[in-house]
């Protein structure tokens, strides 16, 4: 996490699962680009997510389709 003097700058990234097709994408919400691997189940693109993010020392919950940090 980055603090700034007055503003709060977060650096996580956030996740939001889309299907593409019949397979499951892990859409970055704030680069706003797909992830390269492809899921074949919605549970599988969730670990992955939340992994992803347990790398950078996030700690990750599920909201609806998004995968969010705290």
């Amino acid at each position: 996490m980055l603090l700034e003097e007055n503003n709060i700058a977060l650096l996580y990234m956030p996740f939001q699962i889309k299907k593409v097709g019949k397979k499951y994408k892990l859409w970055n919400i704030k680069k706003k680009v797909y992830v390269k691997k492809e899921f074949n189940s919605k549970d599988t693109a969730v670990s992955a997510g939340k992994n992803y993010m347990k790398y950078r020392n996030e700690k990750p919950y599920l909201k609806g389709n998004k995968i969010l940090s705290k």
